[in-house]
């Protein structure tokens, strides 16, 4: 209910914002600086473009479904009184598509239009195709690992806090 209702504000937001800009313009009238808005509109839905296209071809959307997929699976071990009928309706509600716009601001703020059209060009090449391509795996098991070293070092400072006296010992 709550994501629904945050995406309903965003989307007004949105629609509010791009129809202020539109009545904000007086009809048969251009300066200077109205053209200069529109090539900055211009330029900037190019690097949208891009962002959505490097996105596309890394990969990041299926990792991004994996993740979750491991997070649901990680949460029903932790709650096995959960019945599937709730995990079933919870995976639905996640839009993978949604996630990735949510990448498009921070892409947008480390890098240059430019920059993230070498990024297209590299992945475009036989090392960046190998690179998306074994990255999902590359990553699971990567996690899989920093889960189990991160019980391992929980447990580590539970016995220090033990043997300090910060906790009971058991």
């Amino acid at each position: 209910m709550k994501i629904k209702l945050l995406l309903s504000a965003l989307l007004i937001s949105a629609f509010t914002s791009i129809n202020g800009a539109a009545f904000a313009q007086t009809i048969g009238y251009t300066n200077i600086a109205d053209n200069s808005n529109a090539t900055k509109n211009v330029k900037q839905n190019q690097k949208i473009n891009n962002i959505k296209k490097l996105i596309q071809i890394t990969g990041a959307k299926k990792m991004s479904q994996q993740m979750m997929n491991q997070m649901i699976a990680g949460m029903k071990k932790q709650l096995p009184q959960v019945p599937q009928a709730f995990w079933d309706s919870f995976v639905a509600e996640y839009d993978p598509d949604v996630m990735m716009d949510k990448f498009i601001p921070v892409y947008a703020k480390y890098y240059t239009n430019a920059e993230i059209e070498q990024m297209i060009a590299f992945y475009d090449t036989p090392l960046g195709k190998k690179i998306t391509r074994v990255m999902p795996q590359v990553m699971q098991e990567s996690m899989q690992i920093g889960q189990r070293y991160g019980v391992e070092m929980a447990q580590t400072a539970l016995k220090k806090l033990q043997a300090a006296g910060y906790l009971p010992k058991k």
